[in-house]
């Protein structure tokens, strides 16, 4: 343990559940693609509970039942105030992204009453059903990422034989979600194969600025013989001050940025970048 810091360690299980599991006969690249995105899902649970400073270490391993597994998590954070939200726990954050998603049928929610001085937000589904769940868990299953990973770790249950996903918390077991075939329907999105899912820091030149605050059709460019793109910006803090006026949008800003790069393959290969966090400014007298 490095000075300042201290190491929390939680731990829950995996069960993909049906006859297909029973007898061992799943694709491969399929059960592959589920864990990658319950990875990506745990490490952005991790980071929405502890703070995006922490650093998240996820091993996978087989149990001893068909179609189960352990899942570690070890988290590095801020010694001085580990939970930063409210007690919560990274597995927690999981089962309610899981919860919420049931609920919400799969679509991103609305808040409609947000009071920064509670934990909890008034939200309201695509069917105009109303219930209060945490800023923090609403934030986290909004984001486009977590849709793509919700998406991915159920398609498992397409394949026939697979019935159900159950994820228990192995510190309280009371704690647990299952996803049915049935539900499916609301996390599946019409993204065709994943070929490539990743997340890295960079440093970009904003070329094509949203002056309204609008997350779709940023412009960015890697410098100077480097690629330029468009890229949608998830990052709600950063959105706020422009339409606050908060921040002032110049010709030669450059971000540190986390860019989130996904591949599909469907008709055509396609590629999605997506900023879902500006960690860093720099003015051009500042660089």
């Amino acid at each position: 343990m490095d000075n300042g810091t201290t190491t929390i360690y939680e731990s829950f299980s995996i069960e993909f559940g049906g006859k297909a599991f029973d007898q061992c006969k799943v694709p491969a690249a399929a059960l592959a693609q589920s864990l990658l995105a319950l990875d990506g899902l745990a490490r952005k649970s991790c980071e929405a509970v502890y703070g995006s400073d922490c650093q998240t270490e996820v091993e996978i391993q087989a149990d001893s039942s068909q179609g189960s597994f352990i899942v570690d998590l070890s988290i590095e954070c801020d010694e001085e105030d580990p939970l930063i939200n409210g007690g919560s726990t990274a597995v927690r954050m999981i089962l309610g992204v899981i919860n919420l998603g049931k609920w919400a049928y799969g679509k991103k929610v609305k808040v409609i009453e947000d009071d920064p001085f509670v934990v909890y937000v008034q939200i309201e589904n695509d069917k105009g059903e109303v219930s209060y769940f945490g800023r923090v868990l609403v934030n986290l299953y909004n984001l486009t990422s977590t849709q793509s990973q919700l998406s991915r770790l159920t398609q498992t249950l397409e394949i026939e034989g697979a019935d159900t996903i159950k994820i228990v918390s192995l510190d309280e077991p009371s704690e647990l979600e299952t996803i049915t075939k049935e539900e499916r329907q609301f996390f599946r999105q019409e993204e065709g194969i994943v070929l490539t899912d990743n997340e890295t820091d960079v440093i970009l030149e904003v070329i094509g600025p949203m002056l309204n605050g609008s997350p779709k059709g940023w412009r960015f460019s890697e410098g100077e013989g480097g690629l330029e793109f468009t890229a949608s910006v998830e990052d709600d803090e950063f959105l706020r001050k422009i339409i606050r006026r908060e921040l002032s949008l110049v010709s030669g800003m450059s971000i540190r940025a986390s860019v989130r790069t996904v591949q599909r393959k469907t008709v055509r290969t396609t590629t999605e970048r997506t900023i879902t966090e500006v960690k860093e400014i720099f003015l051009p007298d500042a660089k």
